[in-house]
Formats: structure tokens, sequence, C-alpha cells
């Protein structure tokens, strides 16, 4: 009777061990189909915002010149183009739906170069504001014309392969980015501490500051500025681990910001995230593909070789249209027209005169203005003090 009973015990725990493994391979299952679902989805939606900038480069609305807006009052002249996104063959002929993005109201606003700009025109503006500034609107205008440089090119490629690889080709040129930026940022660093050598004449908190160089005049400002030179060089030195975030933040900043430009698509207003619903849209059938892959191929490895099976085969009948689903159906694409230029838009920006800086004696010896300034300087001197 002990037998029996060892027997039957058996037999019950292998019917509940085999439910619990279907359970747990059926939560398996799930779990990583829904990972996979959910990275796929992300990986789609960061080729549309790769897409979106490939489309404003070929605008050339960034503020890549810092002779013009926003880093000065100067309004650039760019000429307003269409961009070609999703094309297709019609009747053996290449047509495109058109994205554009104008340089209106709305784009020519940048939150963090007009306050650099709004205080750089202050009567009260100061010296030392105005290094950190230098360098920031440098790092800015570095970042935006590598933007538009990249980005342009990379839009002369087929649009499948800007959504497809356009996440590994930027992850990899961010990465360079991170290194470009942070070497420019040491140059900017030492090369902008001319502004150690300036100070504002402007009293009257009125209109524009008004710049005058340091010089052996006026030995107080000129011993501060040397001051100023050992200190900087000092906190670079010390506190580069922390000063060495600020070229990582420029840098997303211009990557974010980009991200925010207002287009315009079958009539209405857009931008690079709600331009993500449209790529997933016009790229369905792709996008069930790979999916459809991995249900397969996950039916397999979590489930066995029947379960396997039976999701190809249902698949394939929904891929047949035996099946009464419409997942493998493509939507029809609308207000098609011939494809036009991939060339980026012409940009004028003719620079604001600016009068003719003159340096003073140790700001020219530091860094390297023409010859004979130096003589001059002195002989300047001999006569106030005369």
């Amino acid at each position: 009777m002990s037998d029996t009973n060892d027997t039957s015990d058996d037999v019950i725990n292998k019917k509940k061990t085999n439910k619990d493994n279907i359970w747990s391979n059926i939560i398996s299952f799930l779990t990583s189909l829904i990972v996979i679902f959910i990275v796929i989805l992300l990986y789609f939606a960061s080729g549309s915002l790769i897409l979106f900038l490939c489309k404003l480069a070929q605008s050339n609305i960034l503020p890549t010149d810092n002779n013009c807006f926003p880093y000065t009052d100067n309004l650039p002249n760019i000429k307003e183009i269409q961009t070609n996104i999703f094309p297709t063959i019609v009747d053996n002929k290449e047509m495109s739906m058109k994205l554009q993005i104008p340089y209106d109201d709305k784009n020519k606003k940048n939150i963090l170069l007009d306050i650099l700009n709004k205080y750089k025109n202050k009567p009260s503006s100061f010296f030392l504001a105005n290094y950190f500034i230098s360098i920031i609107e440098s790092l800015i205008q570095f970042d935006y014309s590598s933007i538009n440089v990249v980005l342009n090119i990379l839009n002369g490629m087929p649009e499948p392969i800007i959504i497809g690889f356009g996440p590994f080709i930027s992850s990899f040129l961010f990465s360079f980015g991170v290194l470009i930026n942070g070497l420019y940022f040491i140059y900017l660093w030492f090369s902008n501490m001319y502004w150690f050598f300036k100070t504002n004449t402007n009293k009257s908190n009125e209109g524009k500051p008004i710049w005058e160089d340091v010089t052996l005049i006026t030995p107080i400002n000129l011993f501060l500025a040397i001051c100023l030179i050992i200190i900087f060089t000092i906190i670079f030195f010390v506190g580069f681990p922390i000063i060495s975030f600020i070229p990582f933040c420029v840098l997303f900043y211009t990557i974010f910001s980009s991200l925010f430009y207002k287009g315009i698509f079958n009539g209405n207003s857009i931008n690079a995230f709600s331009l993500i619903s449209s790529v997933l849209k016009y790229y369905k059938i792709t996008f069930v593909n790979i999916i459809s892959i991995f249900v397969v191929l996950l039916s397999f490895s979590k489930l066995g070789k029947i379960s396997g099976i039976v999701s190809l085969f249902l698949i394939s009948l929904i891929y047949w249209r035996i099946l009464c689903a419409d997942i493998f159906n493509p939507i029809t694409e609308t207000n098609l027209s011939p494809i036009v230029s991939y060339e980026q838009a012409k940009k004028i920006c003719i620079p604001e005169k600016k009068y003719l800086e003159k340096h003073g004696f140790l700001y020219n010896l530091l860094f390297s203005q023409k010859g004979g300034n130096i003589s001059r300087e002195l002989k300047n001197l001999h006569k106030q003090l005369s």
C-alpha cells in the first residue's frame, strides 16, 4: 500500500510541477515580449528624433553664426525650403510628403542664448560674467554648427537607413562630441581670459556697455587681472572634475533644445516628439514585421516547438490576409508631391560693423597681437604721465 501511495504522490507532484513550469514559461514569454516591444518602440522613437534633426539641419535655422541673432541683434536671412519625408514610388515617380521648418518667431527663440545676449547688452554688464558667457556661447555655437553639418550629411542617406541606423550613428557621434567639447572647453577657458583685462566704463545705466582695456594707467585693475589669471588657472586644474560637466551640459542643452523646433507637416504644427507617431504610422509594416519575428522566436524558446509552430502559422495566416486583421496592411500616404532637393537652405548673415579694439600693454603681451603695440603703449604711458 505504501508503494502505491508513493507512486500516486509522485504523479501528483509531477503534474503540479508541469503546471508550474507552464505558467512560469508563459509569464517569462509575456515579460520578454513586453520588454522587447518597449525596446523596439524606443528605438523607433529615437530614429524618429534623428530624422527630425536631419530635416532641421537641412532647413539651416539653427543658431550657428555668432555674428547673428541670438548671439547678436543682427537677424540672418534664411531661405525657406521644404524637406522630403516618407518618400515612396508612385507610378515610377519618386514622391514624398513634405516637412517645413521655417525661421519664424517661434523658432527664433532660444531661452539660454536670449538671456545671455540680454545680459551682454546691459549697461551694467560685468567683465567676469562676460568671461563665462563667452565660453558658453562659443560652446553652444560650436555644438549647433556640429549638429547642422553632421546631420545634414546624414540627411542625404536613404530615410530607412536614418531611422534604422541613426540611433547607432548618433550614439557614436555623441560620444565623440563629448570628447571634442571637453577639449574645446579647455581652449576657451584660457583663450577668453582677455576679458580680465576689460572694464565697463558706462556709468549712465543707459545704452550698451562700453568696454575699454586695462592698461598701465590703472595698475590696480591690471594687478587684479593678473591675479584672476592665476586664480582661474588654479581653479581649472584643481576643480576640473567639476567644471568638466559644463561642456557636457552645453552639448546636452543644444541637442535637447533642437528637438523643440516647430515644423509644419500636413498643415499641422509638429516637433520631433510629435513626429514619432507619424513614423510609427508610415513605417508600421517594418515595426510589425520585427515584432512578429520576436514573437515566433520567443514562442520557440520559451513555450516550446509546438507553440512556436502555432504562432508562426497564425502570423502567416494574418500576413496572407486569411484571418481578418489589418496589422500588415500599409498606411496610404497622402499629400504626396514630387521629390525636392536635399540641398541645405542658404543662410546669409552680414556681420555688424564693430569698432577696432585697442588693447592694453599686458593684453598684447599675453595674447600676442600685432607687433609694435608694446612700444606704442609705453610711449602713450610716458605722454600721459608727463
